[in-house]
């Protein structure tokens, strides 16, 4: 406590006291008010009391100095960093506490914003998301808390929340409970009747719009009018909105050298469409197999899934000017890679002629591997064409007599076929006769040795 002067405490034990307005008025003959009856002594220990307790407040600031600045520094970064979110804002965030029927997360507001686990959940119930996924979702309340929705249902507001929807662009979900030629009768929260039409459902074609009935679905509402007593709804133009999202996504990953995973959407004359996730890419026919194709047809058909790698891309994301080009091929094991090993030159194989040309007949010894039998190897007589010889699909003997694995390509010859196989099967006579030559040899200098141990001869 502070220190009172010693001539004002004599004062205050005498009972004396610090003249005041108020005694100086009763000593005038005015009647004196309750402030000014009180003792004086209590007034001027308040007053100290009051003085020390500045005193040790100032002290208490002073034993930390900087504290108090750098938590008001703290406040004001928080709020700078933190936003203000109003109705129908669409928000990202990420998931940070799931607990009992809601979800808490955090987008960067001044509070966590709350959201219904149901509405975090699939088809079966299950739950798509867990802590620590980000989320995207609609502001739905932003007053006592912030409240957060990915669709409106029958759990929130009437009209005005619809409305709110309407002009946000908040989805809505309803019920299909009237089917016509023309739409689709939806019956949404509260019991507020909406209409999707036949061209809004899809986006394709809605051959039976009867398969929809009693279905629950997303909408969002596209017409508003006569305060709500006339709600149009489109289930396209949500599905419109993920597909760009989609394709967004997808795009991203495309780049040359990428591994993707798609389906074939069509063939053509040229080549393959492949769709990668709401984006297409052509597989050229040169780029389907390492065999050589006549129509991508022959070993593909629509609605296959294939493995496919990037070759190149160009106007990603124009979609008039888009072009991928992809590669099924690249992924496969390439023949020619083992074609030394299997197809040595001087060696004869069998094979299939494939096309006949002016030049001579390509003859396919392996799926994917094709030889060049030039029209002067085909026989010992003079051929004017290969047709005069062969035909296509015919199958021959040739003997492999040069292989150029670098330039993938490989030399026949019909006519040595004979020749090399006379030499063959003479190497071969020769080889075994070898062989026997020794085996007797052995033999006949085993049977000396028993005769010498046996004493029978010298």
């Amino acid at each position: 406590m502070a220190e009172v002067p010693e001539t004002q405490a004599k004062d205050m034990q005498e009972g004396g006291g610090m003249e005041t307005d108020a005694a100086r008025t009763g000593e005038s003959g005015r009647q004196p008010d309750d402030a000014a009856e009180a003792p004086a002594q209590d007034i001027q220990q308040d007053a100290v009391e009051a003085g020390a307790g500045e005193a040790e407040a100032a002290a208490a600031a002073a034993d930390v100095p900087g504290d108090t600045e750098s938590f008001a520094e703290m406040l004001e970064q928080e709020g700078a960093t933190r936003r203000d979110v109003s109705v129908g804002e669409k928000v990202s965030g990420v998931v940070i506490k799931i607990e009992g029927e809601y979800a808490f997360v955090d987008f960067g507001g001044r509070s966590e914003g709350v959201i219904r686990v149901e509405e975090l959940s699939g088809p079966q119930d299950e739950l798509e998301y867990s802590v620590g996924d980000p989320l995207e979702a609609f502001v739905a309340a932003a007053q006592d808390e912030i409240r957060l929705t990915r669709r409106l249902t029958s759990q929130d507001g009437q009209t005005d929340m619809l409305y709110q929807a309407f002009k946000s662009g908040i989805p809505v979900q309803g019920r299909v409970d009237a089917v016509n030629k023309w739409g689709l009768g939806i019956t949404i929260q509260g019991g507020i009747r909406g209409f999707c039409p036949i061209s809004q459902v899809d986006t394709q074609y809605v051959e039976n719009p009867e398969e929809y009935r009693d279905q629950t679905m997303d909408f969002r509402i596209i017409e508003f009018r006569n305060q709500g007593r006339n709600i149009v709804l489109s289930r396209r133009a949500l599905l419109e909105e993920q597909q760009v999202k989609k394709e967004r996504d997808v795009r991203t990953s495309i780049t040359p050298g990428t591994e993707l995973e798609g389906t074939v959407t069509r063939l053509e004359d040229f080549g393959a469409f492949v769709d990668l996730g709401g984006v297409e890419g052509l597989v050229h026919i040169s780029e389907i197999s390492h065999k050589r194709i006549g129509h991508p047809q022959e070993v593909l058909k629509t609605g296959d899934t294939v493995k496919v790698s990037v070759l190149r891309t160009k106007n990603l994301g124009n979609r008039r000017k888009e072009r991928i080009s992809l590669s099924i091929r690249a992924l496969a094991k390439d023949p020619w890679d083992a074609v030394k090993k299997d197809f040595p030159a001087g060696q004869v194989v069998g094979g299939t002629v494939s096309a006949l040309e002016d030049f001579g007949a390509f003859v396919e010894l392996a799926p994917g591997i094709r030889g060049l039998l030039h029209v002067s190897e085909i026989s010992d007589r003079r051929v004017g064409h290969p047709r005069e010889e062969l035909a296509v699909g015919q199958e021959v003997k040739v003997v492999v007599m040069e292989v150029d694995s670098r330039r993938r390509r490989l030399r026949l010859s019909m006519k040595q076929v004979e020749s090399m196989q006379s030499a063959a099967n003479l190497q071969e006579f020769q080889q075994r006769q070898k062989k026997e030559e020794e085996a007797e040899d052995t033999g006949s200098g085993a049977m000396m040795d028993a005769l010498r141990r046996a004493n029978l001869i010298d």
